[in-house]
């Protein structure tokens, strides 16, 4: 399996993952005076509200319209948010409708490049002719305060890689191996390219 150059060049990431618990905390807590904040609290807590915006909007959803219509909700913004951004890129880089695992590595490693610090535990992607591989040791989704929408987490995942599939004629299938939100201990997904 290969990865990208870029992978070398650690040094490129990235403000806001390099602060302590305790100043993390204190950020969630309102606890840092405003003369005191950082860019590192500032894109910590940037990537954190993004994060905390898909929970508070999951549990509204469920409690307005029901557990199904909130399930239905999360599996198309999904499909929307993975789809229309791997359909950017490609047309940006020339392949039309036509990755590669290649393609897809090179996607998942932007998108997880400048989310915040929390995507950068899925840096960076491996892939080969056959497929692309993400391997972290967090679930970029899912809210460890927020358990109870893991389901909501899983579901939105599958609506992204609808969303690939549609964007991307050549990808067969995505299959996840481990997912934190579903408690296992890591993360690992892999973009199928040939047929299994």
């Amino acid at each position: 399996m290969k990865q990208e150059d870029y992978s070398q060049k650690r040094f490129m990431f990235y403000p806001g993952m390099n602060l302590s618990a305790t100043e993390r905390e204190r950020m969630d807590n309102y606890e840092v005076p405003l003369e005191e904040v950082t860019i590192d609290h500032l894109v910590y807590a940037m990537s954190k509200q993004i994060e905390n915006n898909f929970q508070i909007f999951y549990t509204m959803a469920e409690e307005i319209a029901g557990e199904e219509a909130a399930l239905k909700i999360a599996y198309e913004i999904g499909r929307r948010y993975g789809g229309l951004g791997y359909a950017k890129l490609l047309e940006a880089l020339g392949y039309g409708n036509r990755g590669s695992a290649r393609t897809m590595a090179i996607y998942q490693d932007l998108v997880h490049g400048i989310r915040g610090p929390k995507h950068t535990a899925a840096l960076f992607a491996e892939y080969d002719d056959d497929r692309c591989v993400v391997k972290r040791n967090a679930c970029i989704y899912y809210n460890e305060q927020m358990p109870q929408n893991g389901k909501y987490t899983g579901t939105f995942e599958q609506g992204c890689f609808q969303g690939y599939k549609d964007a991307d004629a050549n990808l067969k299938d995505v299959v996840v191996h481990h997912c934190v939100w579903r408690q296992d201990d890591r993360c690992e997904i892999s973009w199928e390219y040939t047929e299994g």
